[in-house]
């Protein structure tokens, strides 16, 4: 079938000619951010707008905790890849399927999954990906009432231990 799709990203690197971003076999990249190659910030809206357009969202940054973008991009209905880095190494931190984690930059191996979530996400026929992150979105949408047990959990040792144990 037909590869066509929108994919976002923190970087993508513009044409220094005309400031368009890069279309490879279908698939248009466009960063996050406005100006050349995305440097400019861009609103909330602009952003969710973005996320909302597009069909596959890459974060291959350093990932020092639970990043807010990757869990924007699949709550507004992306496909979201990242690296093992930092925290989306752990499954606690970034629940998604194992195959959409990239433990080294496999050029081949990115390309060929992008391809795969553009042309099933153009068909009919794309369960399989909606239903993998499905779970993830789930598992976003827990995460208040999991905050809130655990901020709980932690008021009840404050309180027991300093004011119920014996010295």
């Amino acid at each position: 079938g037909t590869i066509t799709g929108l994919v976002c990203g923190k970087r993508a690197k513009a044409d220094p000619k005309d400031g368009s971003y890069s279309t490879v076999g279908g698939v248009r990249f466009h960063p996050i951010g406005k100006g050349g190659g995305g440097r400019e910030r861009m609103t909330g809206e602009e952003v969710v707008a973005l996320l909302r357009r597009s069909k596959v969202h890459i974060d291959f940054g350093p990932h020092p905790g639970m990043d807010r973008l990757p869990r924007e991009a699949a709550l507004a209905g992306c496909i979201v890849l990242t690296n093992r880095e930092g925290a989306a190494n752990y499954d606690e931190d970034v629940p998604l399927p194992p195959e959409f984690k990239f433990g080294t930059f496999d050029v081949d191996a990115i390309c060929a999954l992008l391809k795969d979530c553009c042309r099933r996400r153009s068909s009919e026929n794309n369960e399989h990906l909606v239903e993998k992150m499905r779970l993830y979105r789930e598992w976003i949408g827990g995460q208040e009432r999991r905050m809130v047990a655990c901020v709980d959990r932690l008021v009840d040792r404050i309180v027991t231990r300093c004011f119920f144990v014996k010295k």
